[in-house]
């Protein structure tokens, strides 16, 4: 918004020599304007107009004492207040993405955020795998991670910025932390991705194929996420508590792969404005060691896990359950509400398929086995 044409006259002035019966309606337009303008002026209602918020939304931290404020960042305190927000509307009012949840929480319904998280809830398949109000939250968390207005060290892509749709290796001299057990991080393939979002997937396959080697003995799967934690996967390896709370198969201490590029693919675009694929070649022996909780033929085992994470009650318990394994398979979830029990359930997708890491030295082994990187750029 240009703040100096607010100081302008935004309606035609009348000859001053004409008078009627509206001078006085006419001024206070005027008046209303000029006053409006140091509110437009303020950081905070440029920080709402860009999340789409309402003017009142922050309130609340007026009442909390400095001493307490900074513990949070602001995108944590936003989060929380939505989080609070979506607790006290009935659960049958948020089972499904509204623009009157979404005004209910919070938001301005009429703004360009809110069109932007009802057009991302409804890509590729994912609408009923996330939780409603969650998506707002994924929102606001990668508005403050990607919106160079909010942060200002955005950047195309995270490596070679100007090397595009071809693939390298990182030099061994790049800023990218060696671990004990991988001296050599900087194997991995890379390619930043211009493309498209109705293109993404094509593009996708058409520079895989031919580039995995055929082998036998190893499976591939594929992690949907953002640059930033691509990065971080890259340097560090995968940190499993860095997981998503109320998933299927965990709350917070997980790590999730596909054998599907298309569901990796679409849970990227839907869920970040900057979306990565990491792509792993696992060595199939790996696998077959590991103890593995199977659920694709235990619908019973499997509703009770998903209910327990995804509820996140019982979820101690549940955890400790499946503690003794490295990793769990299974379809994943889909939401409805059950009007009778005025419960949510979850029912099984069809010919879906998800693996969830849970043990740090399966996770290791997957670091290992990273074949390549995609950073796109839509």
């Amino acid at each position: 918004m240009n703040y100096k044409k607010l100081e302008e006259p935004m309606i035609p002035l009348k000859d001053s020599g004409e008078k009627d019966d509206d001078d006085e309606a006419f001024n206070k337009v005027f008046e209303m304007i000029y006053e409006d303008i140091p509110l437009f002026q303020r950081p905070a209602v440029r920080l709402f107009a860009l999340l789409g918020l309402k003017l009142d939304f922050l309130d609340r931290l007026q009442t909390i004492s400095a001493h307490h404020i900074y513990h949070r960042s602001l995108c944590e305190w936003i989060t929380i207040f939505l989080q609070n927000k979506s607790r006290a509307i009935s659960l049958e009012k948020k089972t499904q993405l509204t623009l009157e949840l979404l005004d209910s929480i919070g938001f301005d319904r009429s703004s360009t955020a809110v069109k932007t998280i009802m057009a991302s809830s409804s890509m590729g398949n994912m609408q009923y795998h996330i939780e409603p109000c969650e998506w707002a939250e994924i929102f606001i968390q990668d508005e403050f991670n990607y919106n160079p207005m909010l942060y200002s060290g955005v950047c195309n892509f995270p490596f070679e910025s100007d090397l595009t749709n071809s693939w390298f290796q990182l030099p061994p001299n790049t800023d990218v932390e060696e671990s004990e057990n991988d001296p050599n991080p900087c194997r991995v393939n890379i390619m930043n991705f211009v493309t498209t979002k109705s293109n993404a997937l094509k593009g996708l396959r058409s520079k895989l194929d031919g580039f995995l080697s055929q082998s036998d003995g190893a499976t591939v799967l594929y992690h949907g996420t953002d640059h930033r934690s691509a990065r971080n996967i890259l340097s560090r390896g995968i940190c499993l508590t860095a997981g998503r709370l109320k998933r299927d198969f965990s709350c917070g201490t997980g790590f999730y792969l596909t054998k599907n590029l298309d569901e990796a693919v679409n849970w990227a675009l839907s869920t970040t404005k900057k979306p990565a694929i990491l792509v792993f070649q696992v060595n199939r022996k790996h696998l077959d060691s590991a103890k593995r909780l199977d659920l694709n033929n235990d619908e019973g085992r499997w509703r009770e896990i998903v209910t327990s994470f995804r509820s996140g009650t019982g979820t101690a318990n549940t955890r400790k359950s499946v503690s003794a394994y490295d990793l769990i398979e299974g379809p994943q979830a889909a939401m409805s509400y059950d009007e009778a029990s005025r419960e949510l359930v979850w029912k099984r997708k069809p010919s879906s398929y998800q693996m969830c890491l849970i043990s740090d030295d399966l996770a290791e082994t997957f670091k290992k086995s990273l074949h390549s990187i995609f950073f796109l750029e839509t």
